[in-house]
């Protein structure tokens, strides 16, 4: 298994600790795993839109 180590600011920790209140997770790993997840599946796209490399390739597939 891969091991993440990572370097937070006061503000990044207070940010995680907020993450972990709202969705209901005791560990940080736990909180970490679901973000991942919530990326993996494109959610993101579904709550942000197609970012703009994407939908300027889309566009120019669709022309031709």
């Amino acid at each position: 298994m891969t091991e993440i180590r990572m370097i937070l600011s006061s503000k990044d920790e207070e940010n995680i600790n907020k993450l972990k209140e709202k969705y209901g997770f005791k560990k940080t790993e736990d909180l970490f795993r679901f973000l991942v997840t919530i990326f993996a599946q494109h959610y993101v796209e579904f709550l942000w839109g197609v970012n703009e490399t994407e939908k300027n390739a889309k566009d120019e597939f669709y022309k031709r």
